[in-house]
């Protein structure tokens, strides 16, 4: 059951992390190293509940309606993404760069929205992440961890000893810039109440590194205002 239940979600990330693109049973299959005859099956059923829509037989699905009707309720991850959305965009524009906002799940961190600058590149293959200490989203959240949860994440990541310092210096400025390859990578956490810490982050050259800096900061504290906005989730799950 649980084997069958993960083959499902496999399928139905893979088919919408396509961007659009038609998906055929044994291009998904073959992707996923599932059974033909397994996947074609697990198709038709999401294709049933709304969840994929059948071109046809010879062209294959695409993501259905469901896919779209899931996030019409509230919830604190749709406001995060809704609210985020404009500022990140409008950030990447003026940086040329690509952005990315997530929130941590478990061992993972889940990217909740993102901008490329340039329109003719391709989105990231995947919504979740582990290589969290090569990203200053991912160190920033880490950081927004308690001291337990944050070792056993960055001993999953291979960075022993524990970077305490590193870790602390992030929850005090809420903000991370560090040097990787040509680029100085940087982002900054957001922590509100009723809501995940959320972090982005992203990568730009040396000369730019202080005003990109700024303009990051500045973004945080429109998405922080704005959520603000919002009224105060009824379960306040967080």
């Amino acid at each position: 059951m649980m084997k069958s239940l993960q083959k499902t979600f496999d399928i139905l990330e893979y088919v919408t992390l396509q961007n659009g693109m038609v998906v055929t049973p044994s291009a998904a299959a073959k992707a996923l190293r599932i059974n033909l005859a397994t996947c074609t099956r697990i198709m038709g059923e999401l294709v049933g509940r709304g969840y994929l829509v059948k071109i046809s037989r010879k062209a294959g699905y695409i993501p259905g309606p469901m896919i779209a009707s899931l996030n019409t309720r509230s919830n604190p991850f749709g406001r995060i993404a809704a609210v985020a959305g404009q500022p990140i965009a409008e950030l990447s524009n003026r940086l040329g760069c690509q952005i990315n906002l997530a929130v941590m799940n478990g061992d993972r961190r889940i990217m909740l929205t993102f901008h490329f600058s340039n329109p003719a590149r391709k989105p990231w293959p995947t919504f979740s992440f582990t290589d969290h200490w090569t990203s200053a989203t991912g160190r920033l959240l880490i950081a927004s961890l308690n001291d337990k949860d944050a070792k056993r994440v960055t001993e999953l990541c291979g960075i022993t000893p524990f970077p305490r310092r590193e870790i602390e210096q992030m929850r005090k400025d809420g903000s991370v810039r560090f040097a990787a390859e040509n680029l100085i990578i940087m982002g900054h956490s957001i922590l509100l109440p009723d809501y995940p810490p959320m972090a982005f982050g992203f990568g730009v050259p040396e000369n730019l590194a202080d005003t990109a800096f700024a303009a990051s900061a500045e973004t945080a504290g429109k998405i922080r205002d704005a959520l603000m906005t919002f009224s105060r989730p009824v379960d306040r799950p967080f």
